[in-house]
């Protein structure tokens, strides 16, 4: 089986992190303002990524994808239930990023939501057709466009002049907002073995892999 390169698997984790799914769950930490988002971004992260590299090492030394490795401590029968918990979490993430996109694409382009939900699945079946070793510049090319956007995005609300607008609605403590940074890292533990798994050198690609997606 062709192994991947750490640039392929860096690459995948990139565009994990830059997702409008992340995006869009990180306006959530505005009503602590800068400084206090940003500190419990920076702690929920360092919390869930350190069990994320923790799983990603388990599958890349012993060779075995996310759910099996679940088995060595769980049996059979226990890994059969986190397969199935498994598959519920990736099915919804996955309707989440659908709707996203389409939400995305349907302010550039109003011709209805459920168009670009059609398109943007039929685009995710490509890509699993395709399969991630083979999917060479077309994932280079996608991941530089997504850096390249979000710098955009940064100049636009940082230096555009604009004054700030206040944040109204529901207050966020401190401790809800680590918990919710922690859950993005940890969202995605069932998942990085898959990949730490079929890499060239899987303990490096681990760790690459987790300090570019944190």
């Amino acid at each position: 089986m062709k192994k991947t390169s750490t640039f392929q698997n860096a690459l995948i984790w990139f565009g994990a992190g830059v997702s409008l799914a992340e995006i869009l769950t990180g306006t959530a930490f505005a009503p602590l303002g800068m400084a206090k988002g940003f500190a419990a971004i920076l702690l929920g992260h360092i919390i869930g990524c350190a069990m994320m590299l923790l799983a990603g090492l388990i599958g890349g030394r012993t060779g075995r994808s996310a759910m099996e490795t679940v088995k060595m401590s769980f049996g059979q029968k226990g890994g059969l239930l986190f397969a199935f918990l498994n598959v519920l979490q990736l099915v919804g993430w996955t309707a989440i990023m659908i709707y996203d996109g389409a939400l995305a694409v349907g302010g550039i382009f109003a011709i209805g939501r459920w168009v670009w939900c059609l398109v943007i699945g039929a685009l995710i079946i490509v890509w699993i057709a395709v399969g991630v070793t083979d999917l060479g510049w077309i994932n280079k090319i996608t991941m530089a466009a997504l850096f390249i956007l979000t710098l955009v995005l940064c100049k636009v609300i940082f230096f555009s002049g604009n004054a700030m607008v206040g944040i109204d609605g529901e207050s966020l403590t401190f401790g809800a907002a680590v918990e919710l940074a922690v859950a993005m890292p940890l969202s995605w533990l069932p998942l990085i073995s898959d990949y730490t798994r079929d890499a060239e050198k899987p303990t490096q690609a681990t760790w690459v892999s987790v300090l570019v997606y944190g």
